[in-house]
């Protein structure tokens, strides 16, 4: 009873990795380039619904190469993959750990802050505030549902801050109280009027 070695990968089949075990035994190299051309045509075949976009036929490449364990010597219009570069681990991200000051309206709010005071122009840094300022009573109104006025917003600001901003804080003029909708002028009613002409024959 014979063992047939594992699937590498299983949506391209087992003959497809048959023919790819028989290209590593041609010792041509031209031959072998044919041979990878037309294996490369009909693993595309075996995914029709996929795109023919230049980053699956990269993928495709790479494919060849894991299923060949990377063992292919041939050249091609991609860079040929490394069993190294795919077992590269990724480098992990970085996440802030430090705390919030104010949780509920989030670190952006606190990274604009340190923008806004990183700037160095105080006309500059004077409009960013007020939109900060805008953008922490949005916050505010739409989750907390607190009343919260303009010498509030601005000690939240001071406090993020750390007080180096080069802007007074006190001389913004910050309008966060929402401006109420303009009332339509309602048409005076007709219901109960006279007319004219009923006025000139009581006359």
């Amino acid at each position: 009873m014979t063992h047939e070695k594992p699937l590498i990968l299983r949506e391209y089949g087992r003959n497809i990795q048959k023919i790819v075990a028989h290209i590593l035994t041609v010792e041509d190299k031209v031959q072998r380039k044919r041979y990878v051309e037309a294996t490369l045509k009909l693993m595309g075949l075996l995914s029709p619904y996929v795109k023919q976009s230049a980053e699956y036929l990269q993928k495709r490449w790479s494919d060849l190469f894991v299923i060949a364990d990377y063992k292919l010597d041939v050249e091609g219009a991609y860079p040929k993959p490394t069993k190294e570069r795919a077992i590269t681990k990724p480098i992990p991200l970085t996440y802030q750990t430090s705390p919030v000051k104010y949780r509920h309206y989030g670190r952006h709010v606190e990274l604009l802050v340190q923008k806004a005071a990183a700037l160095t122009d105080v006309v500059e840094q004077e409009r960013f505030v007020v939109m900060i300022a805008k953008l922490i009573k949005n916050l505010s109104t739409t989750w907390n549902r607190d009343n919260l006025d303009y010498k509030g917003i601005r000690a939240i600001i001071q406090e993020i801050a750390d007080r180096k901003l080069a802007v007074d804080l006190e001389k913004i003029k910050i309008d966060s109280a929402p401006q109420p909708a303009p009332r339509a002028r309602s048409k005076p009613s007709r219901k109960g009027r006279i007319p004219s002409h009923v006025k000139a024959e009581s006359v």
